[in-house]
């Protein structure tokens, strides 16, 4: 779409503000939803503050344009004035920010007389962890009024724009995210081949080594430090007790951040370099899960985490840090386990109950694969944000009412917008 273009009243232009479109589970999630979403009602417009990754490679929408602003550091307001050329520009219909670090694009929205403004918080930052910065709180309490519509991925986060916020309760929404259960599925050990680490890019592991698995950012707020410690843990107590299982016990970090070379400083004077896999960044996300037995994700602070779910679709059992929307996922003794936020212990113990037990490795995550299909498939989250928008869009009267295939399932324009549980 050229920016020239006229305007097309057949379709609601939805414009995307994140902060940097690359790889991570929000972003994952907003490619899967412009993906989706009916073509006939709705062209995306994704504006990304700073960069783009090679996850706009996956964009199968072409009708879908990126801008890429590549904003210099320091507070958003500098670049309202930009912000608010860009939208008159685009003439959107909806604009929809992601995160706290977008909100204040919202200002720059309303100047430039956006009809539909939403906004969605996705997850935390290790500065902010559940809202708990003064100056960001301030913030989103300012804005509050501005925007129509606040989305919040899980129940924690619900509470906190309700209560803490004070969003009023007709204008929250909670969505959960998806999971492509096509795209991510278990290993079929029958019609595929043996595991080949090496073939991946990896290293040359046995065929039948125990792999655990985690994909993220290594960022403070995700704790990747504390998994490789109870990593160690464990292998150490399986070299004094068992060495032939130790040997065969792998861990995979996929992934980039600022922790990357902190981590693999660590590992350089730990005996198990060899036993640990640092990818970097990867595209192929569900061919290597599909190659874990297991996965385990420690974070500080959560939303809806979405490579959890990846995880839980590709038949894995899953270990997680009791907080946020984690709980919300994972059944504890169902298809996984918990344990609390920052207690190595726990950790290593959930590590060795699936370590030991190739059965319960197997029965947690036929479950974990079901939890997946029957209460987050994609579809589920998709239908969300297409009511979510029809309701608003005719309501804001930027589409008239009866607009596309808005029916019986989007006539209630007048009505509150609906809430989507996780569970």
């Amino acid at each position: 779409m050229s920016r020239s273009s006229p305007v097309d009243t057949a379709r609601a232009h939805i414009v995307h503000v994140v902060h940097r479109l690359d790889t991570g589970g929000m972003e994952n999630g907003l490619v899967n939803l412009v993906n989706r979403l009916p073509a006939h009602r709705f062209r995306h417009t994704i504006v990304s503050l700073t960069g783009v990754g090679a996850i706009a490679d996956r964009i199968a929408n072409r009708d879908v344009e990126v801008v890429r602003l590549d904003r210099r550091p320091g507070p958003l307001s500098r670049e309202l004035p930009r912000l608010w050329r860009l939208f008159r520009s685009l003439h959107p219909s909806l604009v929809h920010t992601r995160n706290v670090g977008t909100l204040e694009a919202q200002i720059a929205a309303t100047l430039a007389r956006v009809p539909a403004l939403v906004h969605g918080e996705h997850g935390w930052e290790v500065h902010d962890i559940v809202g708990s910065n003064p100056s960001l709180l301030r913030t989103r309490r300012w804005l509050r009024s501005l925007v129509h519509a606040q989305v919040a991925l899980s129940t924690p986060t619900f509470e906190f724009l309700r209560d803490r916020v004070g969003v009023p309760p007709d204008r929250l929404v909670s969505i959960c995210n998806g999971v492509d259960t096509e795209r991510f599925r278990p290993r079929d050990p029958v019609h595929e081949p043996p595991r080949d680490f090496a073939a991946l890019g990896g290293p040359a592991w046995r065929p039948d080594s125990i792999v655990v698995g985690y994909v993220g950012r290594l960022a403070d707020v995700k704790n990747p430090l504390l998994l490789v410690r109870a990593f160690e843990a464990l292998a150490a107590r399986l070299r004094a007790s068992d060495p032939l299982l130790a040997a065969r016990l792998k861990l995979a970090m996929i992934g980039h951040g600022p922790l990357a070379g902190v981590l693999r400083e660590h590992l350089q004077h730990t005996p198990l370099r060899d036993a640990v896999w640092m990818a970097g960044d990867r595209q192929d996300i569900p061919v290597l899960m599909r190659a874990f037995d297991l996965y385990a994700l420690p974070s500080l602070a959560e939303g809806i985490n979405n490579t959890l779910l990846e995880a839980m679709a590709s038949g894995l059992p899953v270990i997680a840090s009791r907080v946020g929307g984690n709980a919300e996922l994972v059944v504890d003794g169902g298809c996984g386990a918990l344990f609390e936020s920052e207690d190595v212990a726990g950790l290593t113990a959930a590590l060795s109950s699936y370590t030991l037990d190739a059965a319960l490795r197997a029965r947690h995550g036929a479950q974990a694969r079901q939890r997946a299909v029957g209460r987050f498939g994609l579809d589920r989250m998709v239908d969300a944000y297409e009511d979510l928008y029809t309701r608003l869009l005719v309501r804001r009267g930027a589409m008239p009412r009866g607009w596309g295939d808005a029916s019986a399932r989007h006539a209630a324009a007048d009505g509150a917008l609906p809430h989507f549980p996780a569970s």
